[in-house]
């Protein structure tokens, strides 16, 4: 699936298929171009030259004219062989004017009439006729079983009389021999032009992907920093959360991954969501910005109605993300940064804030935010509470499996939490 999603890969395949396609359709076209170039050829060309050797052998006219039967004189006979040269001819009948074959290199239908042949009649009223198709009639006795062949009638004028027809026989098979050699340049050239164009587009839009892949680096990253800054924002008005941001984030990047494996979440954390997902968490606690220093910054206990307001921050940044959001064209990662920063203190068992939602109703990109969020507060030291060990930070959030966190989630986290455990040590606030 990854390789049908990768843009090189399905540039190549279409455009290998495109410009296969195209280079067979042109090779197939000019390929029938030439047959019947050179058929037509054969039958414009053939004739013309029958007939003026036939003006240089005036016994010709003579023989034509002598009743069926007759004698061939030694000159005639020499013309009619003579036309074996032309092409690929390997048959020769001469038809007298009212249709009786006068001669064949065939004698075996010498004499035989075949008057209601339509290309002779053509013929004998004056025009070039020609068929190209399998021999079947009855005057094609000796030509059957040889495949296609290309016949060519040829009127013979005497005086401005036709006084009879000679028509010569070429062979389909030996006729193409000629044809594919030329065809066989045509698909050389046709192959080669196709491979040129096929390679020359490719690194001109491989250049051209690399440029954009680049600049859409370049504008991914700065997205990234300008989303770090804006979490910076209301981190910096809290000093002591030290590197929160970038634990929650690599805490739900990890949750969000052991539970793509399960089959019921398989189809929903693909990649690009996971991607998005880590991409917000940085977001989640956006809305402080919005909460006055002398509550925020309260080194003792929060009085209820100083709670309350903190807990407004969930309210603030879905404001702040909205805002944002409507100034956008597309969908992005800014709805799944919504759910993070409106509904990661919302608890299983419906008693969170701020809708007091419960269960599944509960975005899941919410639930994994909720869980690593806990999870860097207990371990976290802040100026109203210490810290605690990782084993003791696992034990609240297993005794709240159900509760305030959905089991899946919690499942996970035991399932990685020496991850967790690992990442906390390493990223730990110094000072």
């Amino acid at each position: 699936m990854r390789l049908l999603q990768n843009i090189i890969f399905r540039y190549t395949v279409v455009t290998f298929v495109v410009i296969s396609l195209v280079s067979l359709g042109l090779g197939a076209i000019l390929s029938q171009q030439i047959t019947n170039h050179l058929i037509q050829t054969h039958i414009k060309v053939f004739p013309h030259v029958m007939k003026s050797i036939a003006k240089n052998h005036p016994e010709v006219y003579a023989f034509l004219n002598a009743p069926p039967g007759s004698e061939v004189p030694q000159d005639v006979a020499s013309f009619f062989n003579d036309l074996f040269t032309f092409g690929a001819v390997f048959r020769i009948k001469v038809w007298g004017k009212d249709g009786t074959i006068l001669w064949s290199d065939k004698p075996d239908i010498i004499g035989q009439n075949f008057r209601d042949n339509i290309h002779f009649i053509r013929a004998i009223e004056g025009d070039v006729s020609y068929s190209l198709a399998e021999p079947k009639k009855a005057e094609h006795a000796t030509e059957k079983g040889r495949g296609a062949i290309l016949e060519i009638y040829t009127p013979i004028e005497k005086d401005g009389q036709q006084v009879g027809v000679i028509e010569l026989y070429e062979a389909n098979d030996e006729l193409y021999n000629q044809i594919n050699r030329n065809i066989r340049i045509v698909w050389q050239a046709v192959s080669l032009a196709g491979i040129t164009l096929y390679t020359l587009l490719f690194f001109i839009f491989y250049g051209a992907y690399s440029v954009q892949k680049a600049a859409a680096q370049r504008l991914n990253e700065t997205q990234d920093v300008t989303i770090m800054a804006l979490a910076y924002q209301a981190e910096l008005r809290d000093m002591e959360t030290g590197y929160h941001i970038e634990r929650t984030s690599r805490y739900v990047e990890i949750l969000a991954r052991e539970l793509g494996r399960l089959p019921r979440f398989k189809t929903y954390l693909t990649d690009s969501y996971i991607h998005d997902l880590v991409k917000s968490a940085p977001l989640h606690d956006i809305g402080k910005v919005g909460i006055p220093d002398a509550i925020l910054c309260k080194p003792g206990k929060l009085s209820a109605a100083e709670f309350e307001e903190i807990k407004r921050h969930c309210e603030y940044g879905a404001m702040i993300l909205k805002k944002a959001e409507q100034k956008l064209t597309f969908q992005s990662f800014f709805k799944i940064a919504l759910q993070l920063v409106t509904y990661h203190h919302e608890k299983w068992n419906g008693e969170g804030y701020p809708h007091g939602l419960k269960g599944e109703a509960i975005p899941l990109s919410a639930r994994v935010m909720a869980l690593s969020d806990v999870y860097d507060a207990l371990r976290s030291q802040r100026r109203y509470k210490g810290s605690l060990c990782h084993e003791e930070a696992v034990k609240i959030i297993l005794e709240d499996r159900g509760r305030q966190f959905d089991p899946a989630v919690v499942d996970a986290f035991v399932r990685k939490e020496k991850e967790f455990q690992r990442i906390s040590e390493q990223m730990a606030d110094q000072g």
